[in-house]
């Protein structure tokens, strides 16, 4: 903010609104209540908003209606800080320089305003003027609304002043200046455009015969013309040189021959001249300036002057006595007569070194904010980078080199401590020539006491030279024994807890570190906690997954040997009941057979000597009584004593079958063998089909099935003979089952083909070998693997089923 004096005179308000109303500048007027009076064309473009919304409304108004725009909360903040500038101006009727974000399509664009309070003669300020201007270089060859562009109407800036309309006057094209003018003035750099002179020969001003009347330039033309309107010169002299003496910028005019022809009174003053009269007459040899500034200034005049081609926003440095550097921008326009002839200049000078330091420091800070930003975006892809992966290698790995090339260091690592404030350079990067460190990387027997305790407060420690700072000598020796010459260290804390250091080491040479480098450590130290943390957890958890899956597994183990235990017992129980139920029959069976079978020698032999006793009657009687031969014809009695030999021997070999069966009966269920015992397989296999015989025979769907075998020489073999010949009875039926459903479902298309099942035994490499293979369709490839299963079977549940394998 620039604070500069106001005079205090009279003005007509009538006057200064019309001056604004016709400017081609960024320009306002504010009345005693604060309120709009007048608004350029220009400002009311800038603010996209028209004159008359903007006319009798305050910014405390227009800042309530900022809502109903596209960007509220901008235009609410720009309303508010052109409220607060106009309402420090009446407070200490001072003027103030401030710069106002104002939004645009393209974001917000700051623009310089000079708030000039204008006094009545009462000393109050009655109104207040306010110019704007961006604080970057204007666009070249904008035009505005009036189809005048900026650089033309700094040309006729004399002829706004005064008020006076200039028509003929054409737009401006504009060309770029080069960058620098004349070799020999490489300090003064030109940010601006040239008005050619082909554009600004139509410019017209009536009678310009310049004059100083009361420290004012006007016409005379101009002077007649007010007279005529009833104003009176002098009071519209003093009027204009008010008005000019308010306005922030230096104002002079020069003659043809650089003779100045009049000036504001801040140009004055600059110059050293309080009083802007005494200016007119003097040359720029007659001023305080030195040598190069007076032939600059003569030369800019002959370019200005003779090519009839402005001179615009001339930047400047300038030393001033107390050695602070000042910088002016300068402006020069040729004046032309009624018939286009250049007759003289007009100069503006503006300071702008608040502007120029503005500038400098947003330049300064937008640097800044870029490295920050930059450092900000380096941060999140280190963060990111870490985060992907949960191994506690990987994140230190990653953490050290992106460290060490995102701090440009020799060397980055990870310090581990272990008990006892030792510990070990768990991974690191570094570059060429410098030595690694990795692993013990040695004892710092100087480590401080208070250096682990400001570390478990999450301090870090910067050490720019080993040399110079405050260091014992044996910590000292240390570091130069890793060729350290400035480090960095900061705490790696998990859950507040301190876990190692994030260290840099510069090597090549001492090294100044800044508080930013500092903080960005500090930033990346706790990210690298958190994923340490974050690592160890997930190693936990995959440890305790790791120890659930193997419980898991040890309790599936248990469950499946449960489960054959309980298989294996509801077989045995089976097995038992089986064979108790088989051992009561065969025991019930084998009885009475044995009876019978014992009896039938005994009724043979009595059977044979009833026979001899009627052969002997036969003989000595060979007529017998009527009545006995009737009942000898009736009773066929030789046929009778034929056929009870084939009786007997019929009777002989039905319970010689059933004391076969009684007694395979008891070879299967081998009751009294609990241990193993040397059986013949091949007796086992035979029982079995005994018992099986009846499934076997001929059905009303299918012949029989034929039973091969092929038995080898075998030797006895040891086994539990019970469970072995349940596995032969559970093969032979599953096989007489599976033929059975094949025949149902279509059978073979070779009708010659025939079930059978196929039994096969040899003994080979100390082993006997049993092949059960029936040929039906085969077993299907997916449940192949479940054959062993406890339980398992395709049949249904009601239908019944062998005893399943015991396992």
């Amino acid at each position: 903010m620039n604070v500069v004096n106001a005079p205090s005179t009279s003005l007509p308000a009538d006057g200064l609104q019309q001056l604004v109303e016709h400017s081609l500048e960024i320009m306002a007027c504010h009345g005693r209540d604060r309120s709009y009076c007048a608004v350029s064309p220009a400002l009311a473009e800038v603010l996209q908003c028209p004159a008359e919304v903007l006319l009798g409304k305050t910014n405390a108004d227009l800042a309530e209606r900022a809502a109903h725009t596209q960007q509220p909360e901008a235009w609410r903040t720009y309303w508010q800080q052109v409220a607060a500038a106009i309402a420090a101006v009446m407070q200490t009727r001072h003027s103030e320089r401030r710069c106002h974000p104002i939004p645009t399509a393209e974001g917000l664009q700051l623009y310089e305003t000079t708030y000039t309070p204008l006094t009545d003669k009462h000393g109050q300020v009655c109104q207040i003027l306010s110019i704007a201007r961006p604080a970057s270089s204007p666009v070249v060859g904008e035009q505005r609304r009036s189809g005048i562009a900026d650089e033309a109407q700094s040309a006729a800036c004399l002829d706004i002043l005064v008020g006076v309309e200039m028509p003929g006057l054409e737009t401006a094209s504009l060309d770029d200046l080069p960058t620098t003018l004349g070799s020999n003035n490489p300090a003064l750099t030109i940010q601006a455009s040239t008005v050619q002179a082909s554009t600004v020969q139509n410019r017209a001003i009536s009678n310009p015969v310049f004059q100083a009347h009361n420290d004012v330039l006007i016409g005379k033309d101009t002077e007649d013309t007010l007279r005529s309107e009833g104003h009176p010169v002098h009071q519209t002299a003093e009027f204009m040189q008010l008005v000019l003496d308010n306005i922030p910028q230096y104002i002079f005019w020069k003659d043809r021959n650089s003779v100045y022809l009049g000036c504001n009174h801040r140009w004055a003053e600059m110059a050293g001249i309080n009083d802007p009269s005494k200016v007119v007459g003097l040359a720029d040899d007659d001023l305080p300036w030195t040598q190069k500034q007076k032939d600059w200034y003569l030369e800019c005049d002959r370019r200005v002057m003779g090519t009839d081609t402005p001179m615009l926003r001339i930047k400047q440095s300038q030393r001033q006595a107390d050695g602070r550097l000042s910088w002016r921008e300068t402006s020069k326009l040729p004046l032309h007569d009624a018939d286009g002839n250049v007759i003289g200049l007009l100069g503006t000078i503006e300071d702008i070194t608040e502007r120029k330091v503005a500038e400098d420091l947003l330049k300064q800070s937008e640097k800044t904010f870029r490295k920050l930003a930059k450092q900000e975006e380096l941060l999140n892809q280190i963060s990111t980078q870490i985060r992907k992966s949960l191994k506690l290698e990987t994140i230190q790995q990653t953490t050290v080199h992106e460290v060490r090339q995102l701090f440009d260091v020799d060397r980055a690592l990870m310090y581990r401590f272990d008990d006892n404030w030792h510990g070990r350079v768990v991974v690191e990067s570094v570059v060429d020539p410098w030595q690694s460190t990795l692993g013990e990387m040695g004892v710092d027997n100087c480590f401080p006491q208070q250096y682990a305790e400001l570390y478990c407060q999450g301090r870090a420690k910067a050490i720019s030279n080993i040399e110079t700072s405050d260091l014992e000598d044996c910590h000292r020796d240390f570091l130069k024994h890793l060729d350290v010459q400035a480090n960095l260290i900061v705490p790696i804390l998990v859950q507040d807890a301190l876990w190692g250091l994030l260290i840099v080491h510069q090597c090549s040479g001492p090294r100044e570190w800044k508080e930013s480098e500092i903080d960005l450590l500090n930033a990346l130290a706790g990210q690298v906690g958190v994923a340490i943390q974050q690592a160890q957890l997930y190693a936990r958890a995959q440890a305790s997954a790791a120890n659930e899956r193997e419980k898991a597994h040890q309790l599936a183990a248990a469950i499946q040997d449960l489960q054959q235990t309980q298989a294996q017992l509801v077989q045995t129980e089976k097995m038992s009941s089986l064979g108790q139920m088989m051992a009561g029959i065969a025991h019930e069976i084998n009885n009475p057979v044995n009876f019978i079978h014992g009896n039938i020698s005994h009724l043979k032999g009595y059977i044979s000597d009833l026979t001899t006793l009627l052969e002997l009657y036969s003989q000595h009687y060979p007529t017998p009584e009527p009545e006995i031969a009737e009942h000898i014809e009736d009773t066929d009695l030789d046929y009778v004593i034929e056929d009870l030999g084939k009786i007997f021997q019929s009777f002989q070999l039905g319970t010689q079958r059933i004391q076969q069966i009684v007694l395979s009966l008891r070879n299967f269920s081998r009751l009294d063998s609990t241990e193993k015992e040397a059986v013949d397989i091949h007796e086992g296999i035979d029982s079995t089909l005994l018992i099986l015989q009846h499934r076997l025979k001929a059905q009303p769907h299918r012949p029989e099935i034929q039973i091969i075998k092929d038995y080898g020489d075998l030797p006895l073999v040891e086994c539990y003979a019970s469970q072995l010949n349940q596995v032969f009875m559970n093969l032979i039926s599953n096989a007489a089952d599976a033929l059975d459903q094949y025949i149902a479902e279509g059978g073979w298309t070779d009708r010659t083909e025939k079930p059978a099942v196929t039994i096969l035994t040899e003994s080979r490499d100390n082993q006997v070998i049993i092949r059960i293979q029936d040929n039906g369709p085969g077993i299907p490839e997916n449940i192949r693997t479940q054959l062993f299963d406890p339980f398992f079977t395709t049949k249904p549940i009601d239908s019944p089923s062998p005893v399943p394998l015991p396992m």
